[in-house]
């Protein structure tokens, strides 16, 4: 008795059939990731400016004194650096790494932000920074208020 076996493995044309396909889900997915590794780069960013200036308020409330937040380098998109003045000598409390490329931090409206051993602005007017990617679509504000509290939006970039 004779006993046929099947063949085993893919044809050449269900290869190119499953190449095609991969091809065209490629397609459809490698824009949609782009977005989404720029949205995660803007969270992440706005959540480090978020989290720098609440850490400068809860430092000038904890060492009874004046701390600003200034930037690294000639804008915010360099870092942040958060400074006091102790014992008469000004020191860094803090160094936050800027976004790196694709992300741009900017004053938008008042000067450097700092905050009192009250825990209150040392500004006169309210702060603001936006936050944008490359594409200028969507980007976050983060402000600071005359009392200190920082809060952020989702805006649409310029």
């Amino acid at each position: 008795m004779l006993i046929h076996k099947q063949p085993a493995g893919f044809t050449l044309i269900e290869l190119l059939i499953l190449i095609t396909l991969i091809a065209i889900v490629a397609t459809v997915a490698v824009p949609g990731f782009g977005r989404l590794i720029e949205s995660n780069r803007l969270t992440s960013s706005s959540n480090d400016l978020v989290g720098a200036l609440n850490m400068a308020r809860a430092e000038a409330v904890r060492l009874g004194t004046t701390v600003s937040v200034a930037p690294n380098g000639s804008d915010y998109s360099g870092g942040v650096l958060i400074q006091a003045t102790v014992n008469g000598a000004l020191q860094t409390l803090r160094e936050v790494e800027g976004p790196g490329d694709g992300v741009d931090i900017s004053l938008t409206s008042g000067s450097n932000p700092g905050f009192r051993a009250n825990g209150l602005a040392t500004h006169t007017s309210n702060v603001i920074f936006n936050v944008c990617g490359e594409s200028g679509e969507r980007g976050t504000q983060v402000s600071v208020t005359l009392g200190g509290q920082v809060q952020s939006t989702t805006i649409t970039c310029p």
